[in-house]
């Protein structure tokens, strides 16, 4: 394998100028996300890349009344069994807009979306340049997509390109660059966002006693949650993950809330939202039945509430010892020297996408989860290309074991 090492490897370097300049170009076009502007922008962009290239890809169009959406497909070959590399474009909202104006220092490329992950995604792709121009394509078939819409649950991303069909059901294994800091992600935890809202009667503060406070309702709701959220912190998963408290199910009572129009008025409307994060060993319906449970009690108590869910996304396990999964540890451990450990995305992430449809899939990328999302969000130049080498490796270790077999 070491000469193919060494071939990836300068293949790379002489990419380096170009993948610098690539992901500045990204950083530049703001997919913030929500609510998905620039989708339309960075899309035409990637591909005309991809086109310079000579990789073959397909753009998918999701209609939106303002914000359409759009996914890119590419290396379609429905004919081969592939290794699919997937990945999104869209970012969180930027804290400045300076933050679409990418600095270098310091062997660090500053800017939004750096980490998570147009950082990534640049590898991924020129990764693919790798694996061709080293006439590594006799050995396997590599797919890609890129998307939108991961930093809102995916719906109208990878979900709708699975639900139409545009995902191969001959794909063999995922990887996706998230920022991991290191370490692999093949498993992820689950979320349940709703928002409850509760309705009462309005009166004058001096006619109190006439009125409905939907607040009063509201807090005793959220009483009997914050009793339910008591057991759902004793659940604990087996898998490793970063910090170690955080093996724990958790739930978020509250992170958004409000009510009345006025100190004087006694308010007829109030809400919060509940955020519910599963652990692998847990299921959604039993989780969702769970909260459902305690709503329909207050209910009955006579309290007029509606709940919106906001945001449903399941849990999802792959084995870290399959033949994908060491063929990505070993390629990590030859480009970095050091051998990365698996470990339990600690929310979600869209290799369950692929795992629950029994596609083994995995997050490695060159971003530090850390600083993802944050002010000063930034990349290393030098992870970001051997992050590009890896999965060039990675692609081809995997396709020559599965020849063995």
């Amino acid at each position: 394998m070491d000469p193919e090492i060494r071939k990836i490897k300068k293949r790379v370097r002489s990419f380096s100028p170009e993948i610098t300049d690539t992901l500045c170009d990204l950083i530049a076009i703001p997919t913030v996300n929500p609510p998905g502007k620039a989708y339309q922008e960075c899309a035409e962009y990637l591909c005309a890349r991809l086109k310079d290239w000579g990789l073959k890809h397909r753009l998918v169009r999701i209609p939106d009344a303002k914000y359409p959406r759009y996914s890119i497909i590419g290396a379609h070959d429905s004919r081969k069994e592939s290794l699919h590399f997937h990945g999104h474009y869209d970012v969180v909202p930027a804290d400045s807009d300076r933050q679409f104006e990418p600095v270098q220092k310091d062997g660090c490329l500053y800017g939004r979306g750096s980490s998570d992950m147009k950082g990534g995604l640049v590898a991924m792709l020129f990764a693919l340049l790798a694996f061709r121009d080293c006439e590594f394509g006799k050995y396997g078939n590599i797919t890609f997509s890129l998307v939108p819409d991961e930093e809102t649950g995916g719906s109208r991303g990878t979900r709708h390109l699975f639900e139409a069909g545009l995902i191969s059901r001959k794909i063999k294994g995922m990887l996706m660059p998230e920022p991991t800091s290191g370490v692999v992600w093949n498993a992820n935890k689950g979320a349940l966002t709703s928002r409850i809202t509760v309705k009462g009667k309005p009166a004058h503060v001096a006619l109190e006693c006439t009125g409905d406070n939907a607040f009063e309702r509201m807090i005793g709701i959220a009483r009997s949650l914050f009793e339910l959220r008591k057991d759902v912190q004793k659940r604990k998963t087996s898998l490793a993950v970063e910090p170690p408290q955080a093996n724990r199910s958790a739930m978020l009572i509250g992170g958004e809330s409000g009510s009345g129009v006025n100190f004087n008025v006694v308010p007829d409307k109030a809400f919060f939202t509940v955020d519910r994060r599963l652990n692998p060993e847990e299921n959604l319906d039993d989780a969702r039945a769970e909260l459902m449970e305690v709503f329909d009690e207050h209910i009955k108590k006579g309290a007029d509430l509606a709940v919106e869910m906001l945001q449903e996304g399941e849990s999802s396990l792959a084995d870290p010892a399959s033949p994908l999964a060491l063929a990505l540890m070993h390629s990590v451990k030859s480009i970095t020297g050091l051998e990365p450990v698996f470990e339990l995305c600690p929310g979600l992430c869209e290799i369950r996408f692929f795992n629950n449809k029994h596609i083994p899939a995995y997050a490695y990328g060159p971003g530090i989860l850390e600083v993802s999302h944050g002010p000063r969000e930034y990349v290393r130049i030098r992870d970001i290309l051997d992050c590009t080498a890896i999965y060039a490796l990675t692609a081809l270790r995997f396709f020559i074991d599965q020849v063995k077999k």
